[in-house]
């Protein structure tokens, strides 16, 4: 799986890119992912203070999944982030899964 990490206004440190890996190479379990885009960034127009934000966008097969999230710190918006790409990975599993069953009862039936 290759992950490339863009860094925009924010400073990519070491232990910010080894967290990004920790939490998106942990999504390969469910599915073979080929390649995950991933965009960390700061929104310096914001009056409230500092607002991380990060997207995810996932090419598995021909398909393309995107999540984005924002929260106060950066490690934070990353951890919002996982969970909603997992829940379109699941139905995209789900989804396959039921379309795999009902051709295999459509064709059991014309037996």
């Amino acid at each position: 799986m290759n992950i490339s990490i863009k860094a925009t206004h924010v400073d990519l440190t070491p232990s910010v890119k080894e967290y990004v890996e920790e939490k998106v190479g942990s999504l390969a379990k469910f599915i073979d992912i080929m390649e995950a885009k991933v965009e960390l960034k700061r929104d310096q127009h914001h009056q409230t203070g500092l607002v991380f934000g990060s997207d995810i966008t996932l090419i598995i097969g021909g398909k393309t999944m995107h999540a984005e999230s924002e929260a106060e710190d950066i490690y934070a918006a990353i951890d919002l982030l996982v969970p909603k790409i997992k829940d379109q990975i699941e139905k995209f599993k789900d989804k396959k899964t039921s379309l795999w069953r009902r051709a295999a009862r459509l064709f059991k039936g014309k037996m």
